[in-house]
């Protein structure tokens, strides 16, 4: 399964249709934040996109803003593997169940693969902000 349903990867799928009617594809949003912790074997991912939430608080509707970063926190992480680091720029990411129910996660661009197994998935934060964008 391609990410283009990954709130229903979420533990709490309401935290992201809170905010949206359609959420955003991750494979079109900025990858910017990739945080494995040893301690509780977690990886957090942080995502940020233009596209803003259409449900969004009040405080998020103003044109003061242009960017919405969302933390995605991935637990209990197995089978990790990771061949080569380029910067995900243009990637593919995808989730898809296993046979005990697990996530298993995979990102791919040229010259990067990650792929590991969570137990569960979280979004942990989210916020808007103003960006100077070179588009």
């Amino acid at each position: 399964m391609s990410t283009s349903n990954w709130p229903s990867f979420l533990d709490n799928p309401m935290s992201i249709y809170n905010q949206y009617d359609q959420e955003p594809d991750l494979n079109t949003c900025d990858l910017f934040y990739f945080l494995m912790d040893e301690r509780g074997t977690s990886i957090t991912l942080g995502f940020e996109t233009p596209y803003m939430p259409q449900l969004g608080r009040h405080e998020w509707v103003s044109s003061g803003v242009n960017s919405y970063e969302f933390y995605l926190m991935f637990s209990e992480v197995t089978r990790l593997n990771i061949t080569g680091w380029n910067g995900p720029a243009d990637k593919d990411i995808t989730f898809r169940r296993g046979s005990n129910g697990d996530i298993l996660a995979r990102i791919e661009s040229r010259g990067t693969s990650v792929s590991f197994q969570a137990e569960s998935l979280s979004l942990i934060k989210s916020r808007v902000s103003l960006v100077s964008r070179n588009d």
